[in-house]
């Protein structure tokens, strides 16, 4: 936006479909150089060493990034808080994201060590390492063996229901389908999930629209349910796929 120029309408529908991750950015390097060190967690390493930083559905290393990360948190908070109130504080966003990153980049925090393990003290790459073996443990066994191999859209996905029928038998008849879904919680193009059950997209675009200010027909929109809420209309869920 700060670049010169008069902004386009072309250019505001990039906007809203802006899969860069700003706290990838931030974290991934340093992550990436924590599992780099270790044999086992170097193929993830690698993977975020190499990323763009965006969360794009066909890459294999968003789900690398946000796997790891969403694990080292409760390696961060547990044993200080104990499960319980760790519990309540990370499935909410608000209470713990920004502070985490900040402690990772200063890499200096108490917290990474568990006091618990009176003989070891941890560092935040340790918990690193830890998290990802953990995350290679859980996906491998759903996704396979090497990570190259996962992508972000297996896993971070939007299903579309009806407000009829949410789950059961004749939700599929209802509802859109589930879709592999781009972006995050941490992106322009929003696909928030809840932190205790990921990745499944809970917050989005309800309608993506551009507007020329200048001319009143030049409307550009999709709505992901289609231009009717009638169930079974041959119109309601044209737009899914478009979206």
């Amino acid at each position: 936006l700060d670049t010169p120029g008069a902004k386009t309408a072309a250019d505001h529908w990039a906007f809203q479909r802006d899969t860069l991750n700003p706290m990838a950015e931030r974290i991934a390097p340093l992550l990436a150089e924590a599992l780099l060190r270790e044999e086992d967690t170097a193929p993830m390493g690698r993977l975020l060493s190499e990323w763009s930083h965006h969360d794009d559905p066909e890459l294999a290393a968003p789900l690398v990034f946000h796997a790891v990360y969403d694990r080292f948190a409760p390696l961060v908070f547990t044993h200080e808080l104990a499960e319980e109130l760790a519990e309540v504080m990370l499935s909410n966003w608000y209470f713990w994201q920004e502070r985490l990153a900040a402690m990772v980049d200063a890499n200096d925090s108490e917290w990474f060590d568990d006091h618990t393990t009176d003989e070891l003290v941890e560092t935040r790459d340790d918990l690193f390492v830890r998290a990802a073996r953990e995350v290679a443990a859980e996906l491998g066994a759903e996704l396979g063996s090497d990570p190259a191999s996962w992508r972000w859209g297996d896993a971070h996905r939007l299903e579309f229901v009806s407000p009829l029928r949410r789950d059961g038998v004749g939700k599929g008849l209802l509802g859109g389908g589930s879709h592999a879904m781009p972006g995050s919680g941490e992106t322009l193009h929003r696909g928030l999930y809840d932190y205790d059950e990921p990745f499944a997209v809970s917050v989005s675009a309800s309608v993506r629209m551009v507007v020329d200010l200048a001319d009143d027909d030049k409307v550009l929109a999709v709505l992901p349910g289609g231009v009717t809420g009638r169930h079974l209309h041959p119109h309601y869920t044209d737009q899914i796929d478009a979206f």
